[in-house]
């Protein structure tokens, strides 16, 4: 069973905010969302302070308690903040919220979540942002922009006149240099004077003193942090970087696994250098601004080995994880992603997320630690760019059945845009895991290049950690509507890893099926436009059993078939059975073929199959001896009987008797018949969206026939 924690998630506006003079209050708008019935939350923060000698008074935040009167799944409220001393302080918020009812399964009544945020305050104002790091670089940023040189007030007068993108490449990478620098000069006064005034706290930002000699090899080293605790740090790969001496010379480039060389110019050589979150022309990871997006850079002066930890240290995640993916795809799908590709971090909003119109991932504060989540978001990339998987529709999901998901207006009660966001979301799933399985920070990041999809708070907190080769799936939800059986039953195909069936059994022998991910991803995604996965299922039979889902409905009786043909379409029905997608014929007991049985392990309201062929081949699988076609769902015997998820078929004495006469020159009085059924759903019961899918073939099921007694 996957560890998981039901859905709670908090997103607090840092990205708002302004000076605030010390001793006065400021109010942060927080969006706390749950998707369970709840009754009460309560917030409690803790502060960790950059010296011990301050006062416990020195930051004021009051605990706040919601009521959810309304059972919104959305609260809104504010965080209010006074800050009355100079200093770096970090803040830590605990979540609690007491269910409605307790959960069925684990008796737990409350749900927990944390976030965070930091205030740095210094000269009679303080800034907050999602860390005290992040908050001196926007302290350092409104500082240095209100005050600037003669090229910086010409590039922020172009900024103000036509809003800058990074996709209009209008701000050359020199212009983008000029800007960090400026920033970076302030930023280092502001330390400066920070350290003159306490210099207990800030001494990692003192000036290093380098005696560096003419025609001397330098080798800048440059890490990047693993998670918000930065005590492990991994080489900063294919980032650009610009080197730049007080004697005006300059060296650009890309580090190489961490590192940058250049020849030192003349002796007792000063530099600054700037890194830029680039890789080559293929992205770019920025924050999204009112007047231009700014390319998220990080800069020192005269150091040979930098450590990352300012106020963009989670972004180098993000960064890394974007580049690792973009290679990955190039050497296991062959996919290249178009130039200037564009990354926004530091987003509003709690959700990350893919835009297509403008072909941007976004990732929010708390994950940037988290690669499966980004590894998710760059499988939609794919899936759009390369026209994959069709535009599917949006807004709010859970894993469950989402035709059932009341909070989505757009996909409630509705087939075709249910079944579309499920096959996304759980494709999204699938592909971002099994990309990290190629990656080369196997080992070195937390989570990457496992089986899990795993979804974790910045500060380490899993909400939740989706086992891929587990069955059981999450909240036990599946069908073609449930996003979380859709990754497992595509990790069933593409996989070596994987469990054996538990839920969908047959006595005949299946043979596992493993497609390799470029496979499975040039012969049945690319340029195809699935819209679910029913979509994905016959591009599968196509490509695996090597003929159409249709094939036997026009085949005539008598007619010899492949044995191999009917074996492969066993083998690709079991997984689609096991996940409630496909039909299962339990034949581990034996039954007498006048009555067939078969089940869709399906859970939800969305309609299930309704419309049925099925098919009755000789013992040795090389004839077609009988077929029913078209056969419909009704309330007397000559239809199919349905109860719940659960079918019954009654043969007719027609039937019987033109099976009868088929094999009538058999001399076994015992004689075994195998059935393959094909449903389909036809989605006339669905409220809205009535779209058919299917047919999906059952499993080879084994029936005994007894010849009747010769009157």
């Amino acid at each position: 069973m996957s560890i998981i924690s039901n859905p709670i998630s908090a997103w607090l506006n840092t990205q708002d905010s302004k000076f605030t003079p010390i001793g006065k209050s400021v109010l942060i708008p927080l969006e706390l969302e749950v998707l369970e019935d709840w009754t009460e939350a309560t917030i409690d923060f803790t502060c960790i302070y950059s010296d011990a000698n301050h006062a416990t008074s020195a930051i004021e935040i009051a605990p706040i308690v919601l009521k959810n009167h309304k059972e919104q799944s959305i609260a809104k409220t504010e965080v209010n903040l006074t800050v009355c001393e100079d200093g770096f302080y970090d803040v830590e918020a605990k979540i609690t919220v007491i269910l409605t009812d307790a959960d069925s399964e684990t008796g737990e009544d409350k749900l927990l979540t944390t976030f965070s945020f930091g205030v740095f305050s210094f000269q009679g104002k303080y800034i907050y942002d999602f860390s005290s790091q992040a908050a001196l670089d926007k302290y350092a940023k409104v500082e240095a922009l209100d005050k600037p040189n003669k090229q910086i007030k010409t590039l922020i007068k172009l900024a103000e006149t036509n809003k800058i993108t990074s996709s209009d490449n209008k701000f050359t990478l020199d212009q983008m240099a000029e800007i960090s620098r400026h920033i970076f000069a302030e930023r280092q006064k502001i330390e400066a004077l920070y350290n003159n005034q306490y210099p207990s706290l800030l001494r990692q930002s003192q000036p290093f003193s380098l005696s560096l000699k003419k025609d001397q090899k330098a080798t800048l080293k440059v890490r990047w942090p693993i998670s918000n605790k930065k005590t492990t740090f991994l080489p900063l790969d294919k980032a650009y970087i610009v080197v730049e001496g007080d004697d005006d010379s300059r060296f650009k480039g890309e580090l190489n696994n961490g590192e940058f060389s250049f020849i030192v110019p003349e002796d007792d050589f000063t530099f600054t250098a700037t890194v830029f979150a680039l890789y080559s022309d293929k992205f770019g990871v920025y924050k999204e601004d009112s007047n231009y997006d700014e390319i998220i850079t990080t800069s020192f002066s005269n150091r040979l080995d930098y450590d990352i930890t300012d106020g963009t240290a989670p972004f180098w995640s993000v960064f890394s994880a974007v580049m690792d993916l973009t290679d990955i795809s190039k050497k296991h799908l062959n996919f290249d992603r178009e130039k200037n590709r564009i990354v926004y971090v530091d987003i509003q909003g709690d959700s990350c997320f893919y835009r297509p119109k403008n072909q941007t991932i976004n990732i929010n504060a708390r994950r940037y630690y988290n690669w499966d989540v980004i590894a998710h978001e760059f499988g939609h990339a794919i899936a759009h760019e390369s026209s994959a998987i069709a535009n599917a529709a949006g807004g709010s999901h859970s894993g469950k059945n989402q035709y059932d998901y009341s909070r989505n207006s757009k996909t409630l009660n509705n087939k075709k845009r249910s079944i579309s966001l499920a096959f996304n979301e759980g494709y999204g799933t699938w592909v971002g895991v099994q990309l990290l399985k190629k990656s080369t920070y196997t080992n070195k990041m937390p989570y990457v290049g496992d089986d899990f999809y795993t979804k974790i708070e910045n500060d380490g907190f899993v909400t939740y950690s989706l086992d891929l080769k587990d069955h059981t799936t999450r909240y036990e939800a599946y069908g073609e509507d449930a996003e979380f059986c859709i990754a497992p039953l595509l990790w069933q195909l593409s996989d070596q890893n994987k469990n054996l069936n538990t839920r969908a059994l047959c006595s005949y022998k299946t043979d596992p099926i493993s497609y390799s991910l470029g496979n499975i991803y040039n012969k049945i995604f690319n340029g195809k436009k699935l819209e679910s996965i029913s979509d994905f299922y016959k591009g599968i039979f196509t490509d695996y059993v090597g003929i159409t889902v249709d094939f036997l409905r026009s085949t005539e009786l008598g007619s010899a078939v492949n044995q191999t043909t009917l074996q492969k379409i066993h083998n690709l029905a079991m997984p689609f059975a096991e996940f409630g997608v496909g039909i299962n014929i339990d034949d581990t007991k034996p039954q007498k073929i006048k009555k067939l049985e078969w089940s869709q392990l399906k859970t939800g309201s969305l309609p299930g199959h309704d419309q049925f062929d099925i098919y009755f081949f000789t013992n040795n699988l090389d004839t077609l001896v009988y077929k029913l076609l078209d056969q419909k769902i009704g309330k007397t015997k000559k239809y199919v009987q349905q109860k719940g998820t659960n079918y019954t078929y009654t043969l007719q004495k027609k039937d019987i008797s033109k099976i009868e006469s088929i094999l009538s020159d058999k001399k076994e009085k015992e004689q075994t018949l195998y059935v393959l059924i094909a449903a389909t759903a036809t989605g006339k019961a669905a409220t809205k969206g009535q779209i058919e899918t299917g047919p999906y073939f059952s499993n080879l099921a084994q029936f005994q026939y007894t010849k009747p007694k010769k009157k």
